[in-house]
């Protein structure tokens, strides 16, 4: 496989309100300690009015595109991957041009939806139009605001969740280089990880307090584990034979999905600490915006040129690997 694009802007975002564990351990009756010793995460943000999800996007495209010394007249597409959703239809990505205001008018909108790995999906649709030759420059964005779902009933999931955004431009590369991009599905664990309702199948117009519960998130955080354990080594390793690298030549951005799963993670697949990056303390799991807002750190820290090894699991079970290089 070719990489026909390279990211020339990125930003991350974080809301200004922050919530400790020690917060949460006392709104749940939890003995202090107990929430971050679970989850992994100290210090989780959240978007409070007037702040959502197409304010947050529309910063981090501003500063995104700022960094790539570029401007809305020199993009084609705009791509939404956040998991959350503002409202069924239109696509948040439309939305967001809204926000954007009239210079954005005109540009393609689109959402690509796969979870905590819509940034990976996003970024293979982006590679795959960048072969086809026929777009120049795409800004893809991810803008969670995961903690209006949550559901504090079930504190293991509730407590990992944080809010935030981060967004990547990305250029078509005349010169494309070799990379590996690869995502694969097992539907056994389709509800094990899901929100059932606002969709069709259980519409909002039959929301009852009741039955609350079914449309707020819901995780089995133990059996997902054990998918993944089962089905990601196997992935990982063939993404690096197809990449023709081994994981200490790598940099290591993991979906910052908890702290225990990260460890699973990079104790099975024996990844060298000191390339693994993990900052889920500070934020958070921020969803579909994981990947690229470490990414973007990465990218800062790094020489163009470093080769990336992506990673993550998501709902569906979905899970996904790549190797690209910055």
């Amino acid at each position: 496989m070719l990489q026909h694009f390279r990211i020339t802007g990125s930003a991350r975002y974080l809301p200004g309100h922050k919530i400790e564990s020690e917060e949460l351990d006392a709104r749940l009756g939890f003995p202090r300690g107990t929430t971050f010793a679970r989850t992994g995460v100290q210090t989780r943000h959240q978007a409070l009015a007037p702040e959502n999800a197409a304010t947050m996007a529309k910063r981090v495209i501003e500063d995104a595109l700022a960094s790539a010394r570029t401007d809305l007249s020199g993009i084609d597409l705009l791509i939404d991957a956040s998991l959350c959703l503002q409202q069924p239809i239109p696509c948040n990505a439309a939305l967001i041009q809204e926000a954007l205001g009239p210079a954005a008018a005109g540009i393609p909108c689109m959402d690509t939806h796969a979870s905590c790995l819509g940034f990976f999906a996003a970024l293979r649709t982006v590679n795959g139009l960048f072969a086809s030759e026929s777009l120049r420059r795409i800004v893809v964005v991810c803008s969670e605001t995961s903690l209006l779902g949550v559901n504090w009933s079930e504190p293991e999931s509730a407590c990992l969740m944080g809010d935030g955004a981060a967004a990547l431009v990305f250029e078509r590369n005349p010169s494309p280089t070799p990379c590996a991009l690869a995502m694969e599905t097992f539907a056994e664990g389709a509800h094990l990880c899901e929100v059932a309702g606002g969709g069709h199948r259980l519409p909002s117009y039959a929301f009852n307090k009741a039955i609350e519960s079914r449309y707020r998130f819901r995780m089995d955080g133990k059996a997902l584990h054990k998918l993944a354990s089962r089905h990601l080594p196997a992935l990982v390793q063939r993404v690096l034979r197809d990449a023709n690298c081994s994981p200490t030549e790598l940099d290591v951005v993991p979906h910052q999905a908890s702290g225990p799963a990260i460890e699973l993670i990079a104790r099975r697949l024996d990844i060298p600490r000191e390339r693994f990056h993990v900052s889920i303390s500070e934020h958070g799991n921020l969803v579909s915006a994981s990947i690229p807002f470490v990414l973007h750190k990465v990218r800062q820290e790094k020489p163009a040129g470093s080769r990336i090894l992506l990673l993550g699991t998501a709902a569906g079970y979905t899970q996904a690997a790549g190797v690209i290089t910055l």
